[in-house]
């Protein structure tokens, strides 16, 4: 059976994308994924020169663990935030290389696309993560699967259970070749740019 872990991308504290993370992993995981809070977890940041502290290995192993991921990013002027520029730095091909992930952008207001196109330029070159082809734009965030019955809150199950169903479809497919798939690091160990 495969592990997952979803990642609460926002460092700040009681964020919609922590209540959001939580949302996913009761309807789509059973409660059964590793809910990695960035604010929880209180990454130090990465200088090159620093040594990986209790915090930070703890958030290795758990991703190490995951077999498949999801990301969940909040938008903050236009860009991801930089607690997950800082988490890409400390964890890298090890913990994410050939891993499928699924990337959920999330928006106070309208927004949410330029999260998920600074990802899929940035966020894979030396971690080696896949993205997946489907990703989901969480929009009004704080009325958001609220119980209120909104169509769009409607929409937006389908369509999540839609995403996560080829997460878990990929994740099952490539888990038992990620050895191979990633036996080449050691020689190759950071993308071509």
């Amino acid at each position: 059976m495969a592990n997952y872990a979803i990642i609460s991308a926002s460092h700040r504290d009681g964020a919609q994308s922590l209540r959001l993370a939580q949302e996913l992993n009761t309807r789509f995981f059973d409660g059964g994924a590793d809910v990695i809070d960035l604010f929880k977890a209180d990454l130090p940041l990465w200088n090159g020169e620093r040594e990986a502290n209790e915090q930070v290995k703890e958030v290795q192993n758990k991703i190490t663990q995951a077999d498949g991921l999801v990301f969940v990013v909040p938008e903050w002027h236009g860009m991801a935030p930089a607690g997950l520029k800082n988490l890409f730095l400390w964890c890298s091909h090890p913990q994410f290389a050939h891993k499928p992930a699924l990337l959920v952008a999330v928006s106070g207001s309208v927004g949410g696309a330029f999260v998920v196109a600074e990802l899929r330029g940035s966020g894979y070159k030396n971690s080696r993560l896949l993205w997946l082809p489907e990703h989901l734009i969480l929009r009004d965030a704080s009325e958001l699967w609220q119980g209120k019955g909104r169509e769009s809150d409607e929409y937006l199950e389908k369509r999540a259970h839609y995403a996560v169903e080829q997460l878990k479809t990929y994740t099952e497919a490539l888990a038992p070749q990620r050895e191979a798939l990633t036996a080449g690091l050691e020689d190759f160990p950071n993308g071509m740019s």
